[in-house]
């Protein structure tokens, strides 16, 4: 590895900490507001054709395709003024993909809320982490939430945009090594990003129209699907480094009040990794169950309309409670870490060949 290409591996924790120290600030030009609004553009143009599914379809790669271009033609341009602007370009979207401050600061305002009886606040404030309705929900269905919301998270917001920057860099350098030896660190660096723009485009996409209703349940099936396909490896890797956060929380932790139990958190992975209408939720949430003794899963609503799920957690685990808000704050921040690390780590390795 050159002194140019150990450029790279900064990239990791400068994003991560940028993001972690920022993800409380949101503001009108975020990087995921405008993708956001492309495709509430594009689906205004694909929605009103008479094939749902295959305007879904259209829809989608559409979507990924003109974010694509435009990240590209941004790059090209930061690439042409100076490469510093463009690393530091490319640090920015990386963080503002990365979501562990952001949830941080999410899930500690609703549990200060709930701390101090301010219910009726924190059922707002469930709609920036959770999708599901609000308006009814007692303390211990928020905890459950938020404790869900986080773990599940930790997969697509850290674990998978991580995953899939590694894959891109990884990809460029393989590019590099047999293909184009000229080629700058730059170049490297932007298959990265392209990889994980590719990513959380798709990722967004299944949050705005991934749901099973009368308006998406044919729109949203291919976003929702190829989410599922994204995430199955990457959520995985996660809850390998989810499990040994809990295996050293559980030794940090030993003689403290605080339980974190390593034993029912592997008994729960193997149990219930499946029990989850997303073939990769449940990877994580059963990990979170068993740490923490609680029941997740169970009944939802989802613009009023109900949605049963099956409850993830034995029979003797509880229900959860606003203290389960800070376990799994700190599951999530240790796992992203140890993340950070190992994806840091590949990627050192596969530069030095």
């Amino acid at each position: 590895m050159n002194g140019n290409e150990k450029l790279i591996i900064i990239l990791f924790p400068s994003a991560f900490i940028i993001e972690f120290y920022t993800g409380s600030f949101k503001y009108k030009f975020h990087p995921l507001n405008i993708m956001g609004r492309i495709a509430a553009y594009l689906e205004k143009f694909f929605y009103p054709l008479s094939d749902k599914f295959i305007s879904g379809i259209l829809f989608n790669t559409s979507t990924i395709i003109t974010v694509s271009v435009i990240f590209s033609a941004a790059s090209f341009l930061f690439i042409n003024i100076s490469p510093l602007l463009f690393y530091v370009f490319s640090i920015y979207i990386l963080a503002s993909f990365l979501s562990a401050g952001g949830l941080r600061h999410e899930s500690l305002k609703i549990y200060n809320l709930l701390k101090n009886g301010g219910i009726k606040s924190a059922r707002k404030g469930l709609r920036s982490l959770a999708g599901r309705d609000g308006g009814n929900l007692n303390s211990s269905e928020i905890s459950r939430a938020v404790v869900e919301s986080v773990s599940e998270n930790t997969g697509d917001g850290i674990g998978s945009v991580l995953f899939y920057f590694t894959a891109g860099i990884i990809s460029g350098l393989i590019l590099k090594h047999y293909a184009s030896k000229h080629m700058q660190v730059s170049g490297i660096v932007f298959s990265g990003v392209l990889f994980a723009v590719i990513y959380k485009t798709a990722n967004l996409l299944d949050s705005l129209t991934g749901y099973k209703n009368e308006k998406y349940e044919k729109f949203g099936k291919f976003s929702a699907r190829l989410d599922d396909v994204l995430n199955f490896i990457s959520f995985r890797i996660s809850a390998l480094f989810m499990l040994l956060s809990v295996f050293i929380l559980s030794i940090a932790f030993n003689k403290s009040k605080k339980a974190y139990n390593i034993k029912d958190a592997v008994l729960s992975f193997i149990k219930f990794r499946k029990s989850h209408p997303s073939p990769n939720g449940g990877q994580l949430e059963s990990i979170a169950a068993g740490a923490l003794k609680i029941k997740l899963g169970g009944v939802n609503y989802y613009g009023g309309v109900e949605s049963k799920r099956p409850v993830i957690g034995f029979e003797n685990y509880g229900l959860a409670d606003i203290k389960n808000i800070i376990d799994a704050v700190t599951i999530m921040e240790l796992s992203s870490i140890l993340i950070i690390i190992f994806y840091a780590a590949i990627t050192a390795c596969a530069a030095s060949f």
